[in-house]
């Protein structure tokens, strides 16, 4: 939630500086700057709302290194709300105004616009142009094998007696560039007896507006999507960026990531083929940390039969990629992303399996950087692919 003036000063005045937030925050184990620790943090954001210390460029800088990971959330004796502290120093005080974020204001909020880019984006992977335009553009590296857009119907039934009806949250980053999980979730949800709707007028969930500070625009499209979605049935996401940030912010409806949904259903009705692969899970701080919720994928991804699960080393700690981050912060998104690349050299992964596309996008990068041959993968995909389900 956003908190007013008086409500910022009055949350953080509830941090009693004890420090055992200080190892479960990357930047700061990175920099060794107290200014850069949650605990440092909150003692800057009680200076500036009470006019102590200016807001100035020094201070927007520790505030904007952020990852906004919420690691120091599980840690904190108190459990200052950590969340709504940044989000709302932020939106009082560092307002962005960098051209990308411009750029990519209206594309994140139209999905129409969004794949009026990825069309081209497609064409040119078809015509194995796309490295070109990676070479010319820097924020092009983060791209991933572009997928054909999709035509989304606003309904799919279930393919056996139906046990319910849910509704799907595309997203704008996952819809642009991984509607392969958006398929293969509608298909698992199908073959498991679920309606799935998708209002064709949902837009972006507003967490990146949000990161920026763009506290107006990441309200609007909270509004729109509350009045795109049936309150009455559960709105399932298949990255938990999103989820966070919906759960956090659009408190009249029930948000599931799907994983946690989908562990709770019978699935006595369905045929998994054996899968005599180890997989490595990432665990996406948005869901350890947010929506404390990492145990689900696991749970769903040992229903395949013969599969060896296990939690990649390091989950602990932030990839990097952060929703934008990656694209303001890169310096110390790529030293966040070697200690991940590290830690899949070392255990040789050859699956990896993350909830959040953010994450997704990020690591993949830094993978297509070294060569490496590991494939990065949502674990609903992986299900489905077991299930049938076909690309």
């Amino acid at each position: 939630m956003t908190l007013s003036l008086k409500e910022l000063t009055a949350e953080a005045d509830r941090c009693v500086a004890c420090g055992l937030c200080l190892p479960h925050c990357p930047t700061y184990r990175k920099t060794g700057s107290e200014a850069d620790s949650p605990r440092g943090r909150i003692q800057l954001i009680r200076a500036v709302s009470q006019d102590i210390l200016p807001n100035n460029a020094r201070f927007k800088e520790h505030i904007d290194l952020c990852l906004s990971c919420r690691s120091c959330e599980s840690a904190c004796p108190n459990s200052v709300n950590y969340g709504a502290l940044v989000d709302t120093t932020r939106a009082l005080y560092i307002q962005k105004r960098s051209v990308w974020l411009s750029i990519a204001k209206p594309f994140i909020r139209h999905r129409r616009l969004s794949n009026a880019i990825t069309w081209p984006l497609w064409f040119l992977s078809k015509l194995n142009l796309i490295t070109v335009l990676k070479q010319l553009v820097p924020t092009a590296k983060l791209l991933p094998t572009i997928q054909k857009p999709m035509v989304w119907k606003s309904l799919y039934t279930a393919t056996q007696t139906t046990q319910g009806a849910v509704s799907l949250f595309l997203g704008c980053a996952t819809n642009a560039f991984d509607n392969r999980t958006l398929s293969a979730s509608i298909y698992v949800l199908n073959a498991l007896g679920y309606d799935v709707h998708v209002p064709n007028a949902q837009t972006c969930c507003g967490s990146i507006a949000r990161q920026a500070g763009d506290d107006l625009e990441a309200s609007l499209l909270i509004k729109k999507n509350a009045s795109n979605f049936d309150p009455a049935m559960p709105i399932l996401t298949t990255a938990s960026g999103c989820s966070a940030g919906l759960k956090d912010y659009l408190t009249t409806h029930q948000i599931q990531d799907i994983s946690t949904f989908l562990v709770s259903c019978d699935w006595s009705t369905v045929k998994i083929t054996p899968l005599k692969e180890r997989i490595y899970v990432q665990d996406p701080c948005s869901l350890r940390n947010v929506l404390k919720a990492q145990k689900a994928v696991y749970d769903l991804l040992k229903k395949i039969p013969e599969a060896d699960i296990q939690a990649l080393p390091g989950n602990s700690q932030c990839c990097g990629g952060a929703g934008a981050y990656s694209v303001t912060q890169p310096e110390m998104a790529n030293q966040l992303l070697n200690d991940k690349l590290t830690a899949i050299t070392a255990n040789q992964v050859t699956i990896l399996a993350t909830s959040n596309i953010g994450c997704s996008l990020h690591i993949n990068k830094g993978l297509n950087s070294t060569h490496a041959s590991t494939r990065v993968t949502h674990p609903i995909e992986i299900i489905a692919k077991q299930m049938g389900f076909e690309a």
